[in-house]
């Protein structure tokens, strides 16, 4: 009896162990929806970056059932209808993942333009989506200025997600 025991616990922490890119990314997007009236420029959308980094560096650690999870999060935490944020992260996962050849031998500065012109496809989509939600057109401004700020917050976050990936593929098989 033991022996299934131990054979749940470790299955399940491998379970936990797995998720930990999705855990730590609503963790980090928890973080930057505290209010804050440090700076005048919005929170950068972590969650984007996440789904941009983890479609390109694996998505077997992001997969789009993460990304509805990550989606309807933030759906919560900001107070958008239900699946509007679900749809925008799971459009991007699909497009990153379908530019994924494209994007997989960038490192540095190719991976940074292409995540700039993800957001910015992401910032026109989630701008048209919620004028349509809302039925009026929608101030683009502060859209557009959260994209900027995720673009220059891109670098450092991803190589906090680096860190992660490179500690999820190198840990041992007893896990």
């Amino acid at each position: 009896m033991l022996d299934y025991a131990q054979v749940a616990l470790l299955w399940l922490l491998r379970r936990v162990w797995l998720s930990l890119p999705l855990i730590l990314t609503i963790a980090f997007m928890l973080a930057m929806t505290a209010p804050m009236d440090l700076l005048p420029v919005p929170a950068p959308d972590i969650a984007l970056i996440a789904v941009f980094f983890w479609a390109l560096s694996g998505p077997n650690f992001l997969p789009p059932v993460a990304v509805l999870v990550l989606g309807l999060a933030q759906d919560f935490v900001t107070g958008t209808p239900i699946g509007f944020w679900a749809l925008i992260y799971l459009l991007a996962y699909g497009f990153t993942l379908s530019q994924r050849v494209f994007f997989k031998g960038r490192t540095g500065f190719g991976a940074w333009v292409g995540f700039a012109i993800v957001a910015a496809l992401t910032a026109i989509a989630s701008w048209l989506l919620g004028s349509i939600v809302y039925t009026r057109w929608l101030p683009p401004a502060q859209i557009y200025l959260q994209a900027a700020v995720s673009i220059l917050a891109y670098w450092p976050v991803s190589k906090v997600f680096s860190l992660m990936r490179r500690s999820l593929t190198t840990a041992r098989d007893g896990l």
